[in-house]
């Protein structure tokens, strides 16, 4: 509220603040104008549920094979690029050491770590047949989030075993985060959850990189592994995995060619179904962006014409994150694929008679296709046999104690962010680098290419005694409807306008500010924002996958409005005024958008390198890998920019953060004192409306 004590000048008429019966009313007045409801009963809360599903288009296949055999080169290289492994193919042999033998009856198990990503080693188990004579088949068989016995899990070695007896070389290897790779507590107790592995770590994403990658790259390398021996036919080589172990199998197997053979279990599902209803946040099975290009049933696609069961559980037993009718689904889309190689028989989707998991049924499942497609043999049923199982702690691998975990890698990659660019000579380079930061900056918020026109729709007109109140809609494209408040002097046209994201009650002290000062204000709700229901998870999870953030959607919103202003008042100019988690979207629409003149940025950090340290998810997905605050604020000049931070921050910190910034303004404008940069405790309403007449009215 306003400061008590501290005089303003009302309509020509001297006020206490903070005192007085003028004062209540005026309050009161304007806080029922700023909270009641514009939009109609229910809309503001469905508004952003039906953005979601009408953005949900199907990701179309094509419709030959020659149009097939052109796309996939390029969706494969794309898929990388979002990983973040588009320099996959050029790592180093892999490195691997042995750590022990157990001699079995049959076959032998050998201990190995081999290094998937540099520094971090993954700990694995080879099965060997003994007396082998010729190259045998072989087969990368993981397990899932089985925390405590990862790849001495029951189930997992079952499989080995069985495989093993079936003359193929087997790789079992610890998925993330169990056992030897569980940084939790104690995983054996029921606490799994923890320390540098914990799949719900996210700082990595400020970067490029993404765990995906990560979990992607245990499964190449167990294949380079394999590669690497002279005793594994390179023709039949295949990889199975259940639950997460079941999504690294589909992610290798698209990305590998060198995969013969696919075997997926209780995994497949869509990446919309995780959005409709708002599960499985694993963030090392969902990189930022990969539905704008892909869905799972597009890996599956890629893996054609090599053969793929993807196998399912019991339907109506796995409907958290992988019902069978998605997978059925998901088999559906990709089978249109594997029908123009002419393989629509080597795709199949079976639901197994037992819940989520790999049991008995799915295995032998999954041995009938191995003897299929690597053996030459049709059998109804592949039994399994009884097989000796080994402890856990004799399967124990042992890793390095200075072994990468995912938070130290995340670190890495967050200690070497994208360096500002050189500073501009002369305004030619002024406008090339401010060219080439604003394409990074479009291509993180995920913004369209066409946008419709919005129109500004009046919905009421009042008056008090020192204004002219209205309320209007700001409809940017169908369904989108963004309510505001509009203020105007009473007895005056203004020729300027500043806009405030959002209509909360912590802007009700600059009302009779702007008003003295002669500037219309409008105050207005951008998506998810007061009345507005922001769909909470759902949209979230849209937003992610999708690759368009909430900082984008917001910057879409602001455009419309700076857009449909500029036509209701004939080019006047706008000034811009983001708080809090607005902040930065409104410093955003600035950078891009030349018709804002003048803006003001509360921001919560001085910048993402000093956020990324905090645990947080980035609300912009990987901007750490091209862009930061300082170079976003260049895009800005040379239009006034005051830019402020919280109270208590360290003030030499501040202006070497930003010291970049000031003298690309002083190159771009002759002058730096276009930016400035302060503490918001330093500012009032009085001296921020006197900053917007100052900087409005100079561009009338």
């Amino acid at each position: 509220m306003i400061s008590r004590g501290i005089w303003r000048r009302l309509n020509g008429t001297l006020i206490l603040a903070g005192y007085g019966f003028a004062l209540r009313l005026f309050a009161q007045s304007y806080t029922e104008l700023l909270q009641k409801p514009i939009l109609a009963e229910g809309e503001g809360h469905s508004m952003m549920f039906s953005f979601v599903e009408r953005s949900l288009h199907p990701i179309e296949l094509p419709s030959t094979l020659k149009e097939w055999e052109a796309r996939k080169p390029l969706l494969r290289h794309q898929i990388q690029q979002i990983v973040g492994l588009e320099n996959l193919d050029q790592r180093d042999p892999v490195k691997w050491v042995s750590k022990g033998f157990l001699d079995r009856d049959g076959y032998t198990i050998e201990k190995v770590i081999y290094e998937s990503y540099p520094g971090m080693m993954v700990p694995a188990l080879v099965y060997t047949p003994k007396g082998l004579s010729a190259p045998a088949p072989a087969m990368v068989s993981i397990p899932g989030h089985v925390y405590c016995d990862g790849k001495a899990n029951v189930e997992a070695q079952a499989r080995s075993v069985n495989l093993v007896r079936r003359g193929l070389i087997v790789v079992a290897y610890d998925y993330l985060m169990t056992s030897e790779r569980n940084t939790g507590a104690n995983p054996c107790a029921l606490m799994p959850y923890g320390g540098g592995n914990d799949h719900g770590l996210s700082d990595f994403s400020y970067t490029a990189g993404t765990p995906t990658a990560l979990e992607i790259l245990d499964g190449i390398r167990a294949i380079d592994y394999l590669y690497a021996r002279k005793d594994v036919d390179r023709s039949r080589l295949g990889f199975t995995g259940e639950s997460g172990g079941g999504n690294s199998t589909y992610w290798v197997a698209a990305l590998d060619q060198r995969v013969c053979l696919a075997v997926s279990s209780c995994s497949v599902t869509s990446f919309d179904y995780w959005i409709r209803n708002n599960r499985n946040w694993d963030w090392h099975q969902r990189p930022p962006g990969i539905r704008r290009i892909a869905d799972i049933s597009t890996l599956l696609a890629l893996i054609a014409p090599r053969p793929l069961l993807v196998i399912s559980a019991l339907r109506g037993t796995d409907s958290e994150e992988a019902p069978f009718e998605e997978a059925e689904n998901a088999v559906r889309q990709a089978k249109k694929v594997y029908d123009l190689y002419g393989a629509g028989a080597d795709v199949q989707c079976w639901e197994s008679n037992t819940s989520h998991g790999y049991q008995q049924d799915k295995r032998e499942r999954m041995y009938r296709w191995v003897e299929r497609y690597f053996f030459a043999r049709e059998t109804e049923v592949s039994k399994e046999s009884p097989f000796l199982f080994e402890p856990r702690t004799e399967l124990i691998c042992g890793l390095p104690p200075s072994n990468k975990t995912f938070e130290d890698i995340y670190q890495e990659w967050i200690r070497h962010p994208t360096p500002l660019p050189s500073l501009p000579h002369d305004q030619a380079s002024v406008v090339q680098i401010q060219q080439v930061l604003s394409k990074h900056l479009q291509e993180l918020l995920g913004l369209p290419a066409q946008v419709a026109s919005p129109v500004l729709s009046l919905q009421k007109v009042s008056s008090r005694s020192n204004g002219i109140l209205k309320q209007l809609i700001f409809e940017e494209e169908l369904g989108i409807r963004l309510p505001a408040v509009e203020v105007s002097p009473m007895g005056h046209t203004p020729n300027a306008t500043v806009v405030f994201l959002g209509r909360s009650l912590d802007f009700l002290p600059a009302i009779p500010e702007m008003l003295s000062q002669g500037l219309r204000s409008v105050f207005v709700d951008l998506r998810g924002v007061g009345e507005i229901d922001s769909g909470d998870g759902r949209t979230d999870n849209w937003a992610w996958f999708m690759g368009r953030p909430w900082p984008g959607l917001w910057v879409e919103d602001i455009n419309a409005i700076v857009t449909a202003l500029l036509t209701e008042y004939g080019n006047e100019p706008i000034g811009l005024i983001g708080t809090a988690r607005l902040a930065k979207p409104a410093l955003f629409a600035a950078a891009l958008n030349p018709n804002i003149t003048a803006l003001i940025a509360n921001l919560p950090d001085l910048s993402y390198r000093h956020e990324a340290h905090k645990g947080n998810v980035a609300d912009v997905p990987r901007v750490l890998a091209t862009l930061d605050l300082p170079a976003i604020v260049a895009l800005v000049a040379p239009r006034h920019c005051w830019m402020r931070f919280p109270d208590g921050t360290d003030e030499l910190e501040l202006r070497s953060t930003y010291e970049w910034s000031t003298e690309f303004y002083q190159r771009a404008s002759g002058t730096s004192k276009a930016l400035r940069l302060g503490l918001v405790g330093s500012a009032n309403w009085n001296e921020t409306a006197r900053w917007f007449a100052l900087h409005l009215r100079g561009k009338v």
